[in-house]
């Protein structure tokens, strides 16, 4: 299995169209988290030298909605490019156990969202210390408050690259994985128009409160822990029917 997540970073390497999606995905990253941040006197009326080292990191840390949603987009294509007619032939008979293929497709999707997240909150982070320097302020400790919105940051890109991933698998298609991991990232949104009491029910359901709640630096063990465990029940309950689905495919 490693050698087969290995083989498909090659792939991601020697495809120009990964290689500049990938590129693409970073760089959209920070330019969003900068102008998000250069911006903040227009958007919320704040000087940036006004703003604590925290609220400049929780500004810049927007750029991995981007980040997030360009990975989405990328571990759809990636699946069906696999499962394209002739391509999954090819990759099934060097790969006869279906779930050994599926294993090794959603780890490598999962390892690269992990990678690609920890390089941009460190771009971001040193971003940060460069413009409070230049502006003389109150310079960056990395305290359990700024861990906290990292993990949580990167749990949230991992999260729906691989629903995306498990998504494309169930139906087939690079539009059905992008449409269902952005459906479960932007519905709670809708839901939030709903009257108090049917949206409380209604949220409890989507991942969305689990995910800010890792983001909060306040976060108690006990919500933290019934916040990984909603987490971890979506993620197991998305890859297992993904799974079921490919398993019945007749390619």
């Amino acid at each position: 299995m490693k050698h087969l997540i290995k083989a498909d970073f090659k792939k991601m390497m020697f495809l120009p169209s990964y290689r500049y999606m990938i590129f693409a995905t970073i760089l959209l990253s920070i330019l969003f988290g900068l102008i998000f941040l250069f911006t903040i006197e227009i958007t919320q009326g704040k000087v940036l030298s006004g703003l604590t080292g925290m609220e400049m990191i929780d500004v810049t840390l927007l750029g991995m909605d981007v980040a997030a949603i360009m990975l989405i987009i990328f571990a759809a294509i990636f699946v069906k490019k696999d499962l394209a007619s002739g391509a999954v032939h090819t990759n099934l008979a060097m790969t006869p156990i279906r779930s050994k293929y599926y294993l090794t497709k959603l780890s490598f999707i999962a390892i690269l969202s992990m990678l690609i997240s920890t390089a941009l909150i460190l771009i971001f982070f040193a971003v940060n210390q460069f413009i409070i320097s230049m502006n003389q302020m109150e310079a960056l400790s990395l305290d359990s408050a700024i861990l906290a919105k990292a993990i949580g940051s990167m749990l949230m890109v991992l999260f729906y690259s691989s629903l995306s991933a498990a998504g494309a698998f169930y139906f087939q298609s690079t539009p059905g994985g992008i449409s269902f991991a952005l459906s479960v990232m932007f519905l709670p949104a809708l839901v939030k128009m709903f009257p108090e009491d049917v949206s409380e029910l209604l949220l409890s359901v989507f991942p969305e409160k689990s995910l800010h709640t890792l983001f909060e630096m306040n976060a108690v063990n006990g919500s933290w822990a019934g916040a990984l465990t909603v987490l971890l029940i979506w993620i197991m309950v998305v890859c297992a029917i993904g799974f079921w689905r490919f398993r019945k495919m007749d390619y």
